[in-house]
C-alpha cells in the first residue's frame, strides 16, 4: 500500500511538472530560415549608384549567399576618360546569423570578381526583418569591399537596402 501512495505521488508531481515547463515555453520569436532571393539597391565605392540580385540557403547555421550586381562608373574603368560603364561584380558570401526577436542580425566574409579583372574581398554586416511574419522581408547592410587588381588594393565601403522574399 505504500508503493502504491509513492507511486502515485511521483507520477502526480512528475505530471504537475511537465505541465509547468510546458507552459512556460514561450514562442519562438526568431525568423524562420529557408531559401531567400534578396534584391537591393545602394551605393558601392562610396557613393555610386548600384542594383543587386542575390540567393541565398541556409547551410547549417550559416547563409550561403550568391550575389551579381553592377553599379555606374561616371567614368571609363581605366581611368583614362571615355565613357562611363557599368562593370559587374559576382560575389559569394558566409552569413552568420544572429537572432535578435523579431530581426536578425547577419555579418560574415565573402569573395567574388568585377567583371572577371579584379578580386573582391567582402565583410558585410546587416539587419534583416519580414513584413508581418510573411514571406516578404527588409533588410539593410553595410559592406567594405577589397578589390584587388594589378598588385594593389583599396578597400572601400558600400550600404544595400532592399527587400527578401523568403521560399
Amino acid at each position: 500500500m505504500n508503493l502504491l501512495k509513492s507511486f502515485l505521488v511521483a507520477a502526480f508531481l512528475s505530471g504537475a511538472a511537465t505541465a509547468q515547463s510546458t507552459a512556460t515555453q514561450a514562442p519562438s520569436t526568431e525568423l524562420p530560415r529557408g531559401a531567400t532571393v534578396w534584391v537591393n539597391t545602394g551605393t558601392e565605392i562610396i557613393l555610386l549608384p548600384a542594383l543587386g540580385l542575390s540567393v541565398s540557403v541556409p547551410v547549417g547555421s550559416v547563409d550561403v549567399r550568391g550575389s551579381v550586381g553592377t553599379m555606374f562608373l561616371p567614368f571609363a574603368a581605366d581611368g583614362v576618360g571615355g565613357p562611363a560603364s557599368v562593370p559587374v561584380f559576382a560575389s559569394v558570401d558566409a552569413l552568420f546569423n544572429f537572432p535578435q526577436g523579431p530581426v536578425n542580425l547577419y555579418a560574415g566574409p565573402g569573395v567574388g570578381t568585377v567583371s572577371g579583372q579584379a578580386l573582391l574581398l567582402n565583410a558585410t554586416a546587416g539587419v534583416r526583418g519580414e513584413f508581418r511574419q510573411g514571406r516578404l522581408g527588409w533588410f539593410s547592410e553595410a559592406k567594405l569591399r577589397g578589390y584587388v587588381m594589378d598588385g594593389s588594393s583599396v578597400v572601400l565601403p558600400g550600404l544595400h537596402l532592399g527587400v527578401t522574399y523568403r521560399f
